[in-house]
């Protein structure tokens, strides 16, 4: 049966959610739009103007409905009203986020995502729901945000202040907040069965280890590769062969599976988690193929690499079937290239536990872009960039491809190990040896490694003396190799 699709989403979500300054601020919108965006709350919402597309993946800020497609019905009018009630819940819930809502018609959701709605959100063809614009210019701004004007005078913490409304929906208790299990963190902490995590970012900062400083987060931006290749594919095969198509559009549902999987593998494995026996990651964004957390700079590469290794395997395992399928209907087709599973990037920025958040995102978003543009989305890569040490300008030093650290088994590789080792070398050491780099290149940093005890270490970073144009043997640079250093020890 043909079918109408309809799909609403927030856009720019991340820099939404963290356009207040403080945790809570985050986890109230977060948990918010989460409720908002919910099957249950969704139902009541549209009533009988349509059902929930059970073909689409679960993901936060995201909705996706259907209706039959019967002649001789006005279907434009149809949309319009769809869009409407369900836009007039948005707004409520969340004031001053944006959404956007696109459409399209056929027999099957894979062929008209790939082939109408993603086309057309990439042209701007949708309809857009905006917050609305100040009446009063000269209103007092909300001193929380700092973007809206104030709509009245709320309690906090610190004392009383005034709130536009999308700030005052965030203004509720703490214990409200945790307690919700349709949020991204409420969902990660019931499946884990961990106590909650801490009250704000300078103590999620503190569960570090002492060597850390207890005083430094890592924001994390994961991203899959290539979705957009493989589901086009997946809709081409779905249109040859109706009798699989309703497998594989169960594939987006499992896909979003493997991202909350991955999530909750990569917490559980954390060195703190085992520590504490709490929460010591706070996801901000856990939805389809992206999350964005924030979590202790110390644990930031166990994390991350952990995430993408749990998230490569189980897109492996769920999609193995399907694409041997589709890749012996490729091979028949003038031999097209054999696809490979879907595999995801990330972007890591670490700094102070005090940096603002909203600015740790659009850094570790650059960074998720750089990383997935240095391998063409072909593979797991990572970009990072550490504000304390480095500044706040593009990284010097180029993506790295997991498997560069850590090979097809999971274990370690020969660059990991010297990582190790050089990580056991004192921060004053490595930070002469950063600065030396710097000035005068690497054979001085080699020099004062060497005089200092340390060369053994820093070796696998250096290209041969002799052959000074070859890369190390590592494939890590010095520079780059010390940046990753500083807060590899737990990895």
């Amino acid at each position: 049966m043909s079918h109408v699709y309809v799909d609403f989403g927030a856009v720019r979500i991340q820099q939404y959610l963290t356009r207040t300054a403080g945790l809570r601020g985050h986890r109230a919108a977060s948990n918010t739009l989460a409720w908002a965006t919910t099957d249950d709350v969704i139902r009541e919402v549209v009533n009988d103007l349509a059902e929930i597309n059970t073909d689409a993946g679960e993901a936060d800020g995201v909705v996706s409905l259907r209706f039959p497609a019967e002649a001789g019905t006005d279907t434009a009018e149809s949309i319009r009203r769809l869009q409407d009630s369900v836009f007039a819940h948005l707004r409520t819930a969340l004031p001053g986020a944006e959404f956007h809502s696109v459409w399209g018609e056929g027999d099957s959701y894979l062929t008209v995502y790939a082939e109408v709605l993603e086309p057309k959100v990439r042209r701007g063809e949708v309809r857009r729901d905006l917050p609305p614009t100040a009446e009063f210019p000269l209103a007092v701004p909300c001193r929380m945000c700092h973007t809206d004007p104030a709509v009245g005078t709320e309690s906090l913490p610190d004392g009383p202040k005034a709130l536009c409304l999308d700030c005052s929906m965030r203004n509720v208790s703490r214990r409200q907040i945790m307690a919700d299990d349709h949020s991204p963190e409420g969902r990660l902490r019931s499946a884990l069965g961990l106590k909650p995590a801490p009250n704000d970012f300078a103590e999620l900062a503190a569960l570090g280890s002492a060597q850390s400083g207890r005083n430094h987060l890592a924001t994390v931006s994961v991203d899959g590769n290539a979705f957009g290749v493989f589901f086009k594919a997946l809709a081409e095969e779905a249109d040859a062969d109706a009798n699989a198509q309703w497998g594989k559009a169960a594939i987006s549902r499992s896909l979003s599976e493997a991202t909350r999987t991955a999530l909750a593998n990569a917490t559980l494995e954390l060195p703190l988690t085992t520590e504490h026996e709490r929460l010591c990651v706070v996801p901000h964004v856990v939805g389809g193929d992206d999350v964005l957390v924030s979590l202790p700079a110390d644990q930031a590469w166990a994390f991350t690499l952990t995430f993408l290794r749990e998230f490569g395997r189980l897109v492996h395992e769920k999609t193995a079937a399907i694409l041997d399928e589709l890749n012996a209907s490729r091979a028949k087709q003038a031999g097209l290239p054999a696809l490979r599973a879907p595999t995801a990037s990330a972007g890591v920025v670490f700094a102070h536990a005090r940096y603002p958040l909203n600015l740790l995102v659009e850094s570790a978003g650059r960074c998720l872009s750089e990383a997935k543009k240095e391998f063409g989305g072909r593979q797991a890569s990572v970009q990072w960039l550490d504000i304390t040490a480095d500044g706040t300008d593009a990284p010097t030093h180029k993506p790295l491809a997991l498997s560069a650290l850590w090979d097809a088994g999971g274990k370690e590789t020969r660059a990991a190990a010297a990582l190790s080792g050089l990580a056991k070398v004192g921060a004053s050491h490595r930070a002469r040896l950063a600065e030396a780099l710097r000035g005068s290149g690497p054979l001085t940093a080699a020099a004062i490694a060497h005089r200092v005890g340390h060369l053994d270490a820093v070796q696998p970073f250096l290209s041969p003396f002799d052959q000074p144009d070859q890369p190390p043997e590592t494939g890590i640079g010095l520079g780059a190799a010390l940046g990753l250093a500083r807060w590899w020890p737990c990895a």
